[in-house]
């Protein structure tokens, strides 16, 4: 398809490829196709962990997995376990252009077998409460060390237009099977309109990895992503 050419997105796009690729962001793009061995693997390991390193691994691997749940039809820049000082470590940080330049997103990935919510007494379950709070530290630290997080290494992390207001969590954590309807009530009472964070399954993630992901104009296709259209040669 040809597509008309839109200067601004020309701009933006090779702007933060030429600020986040040169500090370890993977460029991935969502319309690019993932072979089906690759989602069956990635469901086996999820069916098969105890724990949130597995996944860990295999997203890394194959980031057009995390690409398509973060937002499919676009480009991302994504790493794993972006530094935020000397003690927090998002299990992946992900970026991509939009009007305002970029926004992100930081992944927090807990145990497939983790529950949401105690079943005794209806309290958050344990590690929904080690990621909540740490997402909630996150947010504080970017708070309150925004300028040095935007400015160019070395003298900062180089993640350009990185404020609470920029950002945004995602926490996968859990099988849909073991979440209640009165689970979802229970985080929907517990968020407050601040959070900035959602929380999903590991089964929200493999289903947005078989969906055919369309560009801005509804085609299908992983020669269509409009942005990539636009992105000089990787550095």
């Amino acid at each position: 398809m040809d597509f008309e050419y839109d200067g601004e997105l020309d701009r933006r796009v090779n702007a933060a490829h030429q600020i986040l690729s040169p500090i370890g962001f993977k460029r991935v793009c969502a319309l690019e196709s993932i072979e089906p061995i690759v989602i069956a693997r990635f469901r086996s390991e999820v069916e098969a962990a105890t724990n949130e390193k597995p996944m860990q691994k295999i997203l890394w691997e194959h980031p057009q997995i995390l690409a398509r749940f973060l937002g499919p039809g676009h480009c991302w820049w994504i790493k794993q376990e972006v530094r935020l000082g000397n003690e927090l470590r998002p299990d992946f940080m992900a970026a991509r252009t939009e009007s305002i330049f970029l926004n992100y997103r930081l992944v927090e990935l807990e145990s497939p077998t983790a529950l949401w919510f105690n079943p005794s007494n209806g309290k958050p379950a344990e590690k929904m409460v080690e990621a909540v709070q740490q997402v909630a530290e996150w947010r504080h630290w970017i708070e309150k060390n925004q300028d040095y997080a935007q400015k160019p290494k070395p003298f900062g992390l180089g993640l350009a237009n990185l404020t609470r207001h920029y950002m945004r969590s995602q926490i996968v954590i859990g099988r849909r099977k073991s979440v209640t309807d009165a689970d979802r009530e229970r985080l929907n009472a517990m968020k407050s309109v601040e959070a900035g964070y959602t929380v999903h399954t590991y089964d929200s993630v493999i289903e947005r990895s078989k969906r055919f992901p369309v560009n801005d104009y509804g085609q299908e296709g992983d020669d269509l992503c409009v942005e990539c259209h636009y992105i000089a040669d990787d550095l």
